[in-house]
């Protein structure tokens, strides 16, 4: 006689969904990464211009050297097209130097935060803590992205003004017109360079479309950082000379964002423990 057992098979289980707090993590650091990565693409680029300018910088001058040995008659190319364009050549060169030295990105966790991590009592507020703390990171870096991104958007705009400013100038001294319609001709590409310049620099007005009821995030602007008046206004703090309390206070910062989330939490605790009156 012979039993038939019946196999019952259970359907596999889900996974729990990740807490909001993970999720938060994670995209913090997807953003933070997207900009550590950008600032080294603005950093790349100021780089590669300053050494293209420094080279034609450099061949400008010795070619200057040479010509100056003979019997050449250059001074037809010398007008004010090529000299306002060698002068933006320069101008384009100390800000490619300025954008690469202006990046101070701001992350990561130091010694405070290890020990908090490591602590029994206030390892529990380690995560909430840090992700309030990249939270923190990313306003801060946003604020470098815009300003980089501002310095290298006038440093390209100024060397192609410049290219086009030695270009009419050389046509210029090649074609011998009178010295009225030279500047004439110069008033009128200077009005209209500066036109496309405000026009390209100021390409960054689009805002988020999202709906105006708070259902959705209003997002990082991840390429340009932030706007160009927010960028504006960092710049400017950036420059500003920088006092001893200024200096004191953004040694301590790391130390105050450590303590933010284990202070936050346990100023709930002691007031959901205080009895009603």
């Amino acid at each position: 006689m012979s039993l038939d057992t019946e196999e019952t098979s259970t359907p596999p289980s889900t996974p729990d969904p990740p807490a909001p707090s993970e999720l938060a993590l994670e995209e913090a650091k997807t953003t933070f990464e997207y900009q550590v990565q950008r600032l080294r693409e603005i950093d790349s680029k100021a780089i590669e211009i300053l050494k293209a300018n420094l080279l034609i910088i450099g061949v400008f001058v010795t070619a200057l050297s040479i010509i100056g040995q003979t019997e050449l008659d250059i001074s037809a190319f010398v007008n004010l097209h090529t000299a306002v364009g060698g002068l933006l050549l320069l101008i384009s060169t100390a800000l490619a130097g300025v954008t690469y030295n202006a990046s101070n990105l701001r992350g990561g966790v130091d010694l405070a935060a290890i020990e908090q991590s490591l602590d029994e009592t206030k390892g529990s507020h380690f995560e909430p803590t840090l992700v309030r703390s990249y939270g923190e990171w990313i306003e801060h870096n946003a604020d470098v992205t815009a300003v980089n991104d501002s310095l290298i958007t006038i440093t390209i705009l100024l060397v192609t003004d410049a290219f086009v400013y030695v270009v009419i100038g050389i046509a210029i001294g090649v074609s011998g017109i009178p010295t009225a319609v030279s500047l004439l001709a110069f008033v009128i590409l200077t009005g209209v360079l500066s036109i496309a310049s405000w026009a390209a620099y100021h390409m960054d007005h689009i805002g988020s479309n999202g709906p105006p009821d708070g259902s959705t995030f209003a997002g990082v602007r991840l390429s340009k950082g932030a706007s160009r008046e927010r960028g504006h206004a960092a710049f400017w703090e950036m420059v500003r000379p920088a006092t001893a309390e200024s200096v004191s206070i953004s040694d301590r910062e790391g130390e105050t964002e450590t303590k933010i989330g284990s202070n936050a939490d346990d100023d709930s605790i002691a007031s959901a423990d205080r009895p009603d009156r």
